[in-house]
């Protein structure tokens, strides 16, 4: 009776291991690559490195056209007046001017903006400025604008000026190169009469 109870235990517990074991993983494809960074979270008071590469191109050009013309005339004169002989005057001009301006300027440098303002939607508004003095000259570099944290390269926290809202950029020199491209009144008078 034995050798039959322990007969039929085992073939109970080799049925039991044939039944597929339904359990759940540990492992969950929605959680992603646990080796992936997750998208950097910018506060006020971080900095990003602004690479500016901006280039302007602009052409204006204007025709003007302006004619006029006069004609008067008289009859002999009647009366006491009769020694005036008939006389006719005719008058007329022309002008015409064409214009045209063309303007191109290129502009490279970086720059290191600080993050002063975060909107509700993510999106950042960064403020930065940068002096160099080279030989005398003073160089200053402003810049301002709106950028979206994805835009940003994670790998060194950089951007291109050409993905930035709003943005403003300004580039001013002071000292005797820049003094020379915009000569005092006395000096233009000069170059006027000479």
């Amino acid at each position: 009776m034995k050798k039959y109870l322990f007969s039929l235990l085992l073939i109970l517990f080799l049925l039991l291991l044939t039944i597929p074991a339904a359990a759940t993983s540990l492992w969950s494809d929605s959680a992603g690559d646990i080796y992936q960074d997750k998208e950097k979270e910018f506060i006020v008071g971080d900095v990003v490195t602004v690479l500016i590469d901006e280039e302007v191109e602009a052409t204006q050009g204007a025709t003007t056209s302006v004619s006029q013309g006069n004609s008067i005339s008289g009859g002999t004169g009647v009366g006491i007046l009769d020694f005036l002989n008939p006389f006719s005057y005719n008058y007329s001009d022309a002008d015409n001017a064409d214009g045209k301006t063309e303007r191109t300027a290129e502009f490279e440098a970086n720059i290191t903006a600080l993050v002063v303002d975060k909107f509700p939607n993510g999106t950042l508004k960064i403020v930065g400025n940068k002096t160099v003095h080279i030989n005398g000259e003073e160089q200053l570099i402003s810049l301002s604008g709106i950028i979206r944290p994805e835009d940003i390269n994670e790998d060194d926290n950089t951007i291109s000026s050409q993905q930035i809202a709003n943005a403003r950029i300004e580039f001013e020199g002071e000292g005797i190169i820049s003094a020379k491209q915009h000569p005092n009144i006395f000096q233009r008078i000069l170059n006027w009469i000479f």
